[in-house]
């Protein structure tokens, strides 16, 4: 990945928006106790109201990269609730680049969902397309009549994983063992694309087990992704982390009542908001199989993803 500069006015002007690092807090409960766990939430959801969790760390070193080349344009790609979209929107905002967002639905429009009336209040430039459209495009993006207006925007893909997503991801690792003061047995997180557990693998200790929570129904083709981009990122894949297929709940943005009732719960006892499609599944899955699974006397590190839009 390139280098970037410490001291450019971006990377200072990064510094003095974001809560950075996001802090990490321990939670207490006797399901702990009983086996001797330390448990810590790191705390992504902090780093800022509207451009916070993993949204960030995947955008960090595209708008770095972006401001270096002397580029002012974004564009990327989204449906009408997607905390990318969002968390894009707001950043072009505070860091002054200009938006554009692919939508995907030609039904929708700038008041279709409040995430969508706020990328349009942020500036960002809405263009609404058909979902087989969208396929096309989001298939090759560069080379796509749509996106010729475009040429000098920086592309970047549906959930923000690409080649400079997963340096930003890594950082968050590094924190926590700052933070803790050593490398955790393991750190948990939810999987949706796949780029965030995949920056976790490639920066985690090999003595560190990376759980993933997959949110999606029938998505094991993602550990080929995941692999992929972990080999792509430091030049070999690694085989210190496991998935959990069947913590989904039906599907992505699916839901269950227990699901519900237990977000519920959590943020009564933790004072902790979590949202049901990324974190809530993670936490939920840790208190009903995962705590399971763990050695007493482990130190584990569950990673709020942000996702709750203001």
């Amino acid at each position: 990945m390139r280098e970037f500069s410490a001291n450019s006015p971006f990377t200072k002007q990064i510094s003095q928006l974001l809560h950075l690092p996001s802090p990490i807090q321990q939670i207490y409960d006797e399901l702990f106790d009983a086996k001797a766990l330390k448990v810590f939430v790191k705390r992504d959801d902090l780093i800022h109201s509207e451009i916070s969790g993993n949204k960030w760390r995947k955008l960090k070193f595209n708008l770095l990269n972006a401001s270096q080349l002397g580029i002012k344009s974004i564009l990327t790609f989204g449906g009408a609730y997607s905390n990318h979209i969002y968390a894009s929107a707001a950043a072009g905002k505070y860091f002054d680049f200009e938006t554009i967002g692919v939508i995907r639905g030609d039904e929708l429009n700038e008041n279709s969902s409040s995430t969508l009336r706020f990328a349009a209040e942020c500036g960002m430039k809405l263009h609404f397309v058909s979902r087989e459209y969208y396929r096309e495009i989001r298939t090759n993006p560069s080379s796509h009549p749509l996106i010729h207006p475009f040429k000098h925007s920086i592309i970047i893909p549906e959930g923000g994983t690409n080649e400079f997503a997963l340096g930003g991801v890594g950082e968050m690792v590094e924190e926590i063992t700052e933070q803790l003061g050593f490398a955790p047995d393991y750190i948990i997180c939810p999987v949706g694309t796949g780029g965030t557990i995949s920056g976790i693998i490639a920066k985690s200790d090999e003595k560190t087990k990376i759980l993933g929570v997959c949110v999606l129904k029938n998505g094991h083709y993602l550990e080929q992704e995941i692999n992929h981009l972990v080999e792509h990122e430091i030049g070999k894949t690694k085989d210190n982390f496991e998935i959990l297929w069947n913590e989904h709940h039906g599907g992505y943005a699916k839901k269950t009542p227990e699901l519900i009732d237990f977000i519920k719960e959590f943020e009564r006892k933790h004072q902790i908001k979590i949202e049901p499609i990324y974190s809530g599944k993670m936490f939920y899955a840790f208190y009903e199989s995962i705590s399971k699974m763990i050695p007493p006397n482990s130190t584990v590190v569950l990673i709020h993803t942000g996702g709750i839009q203001n």
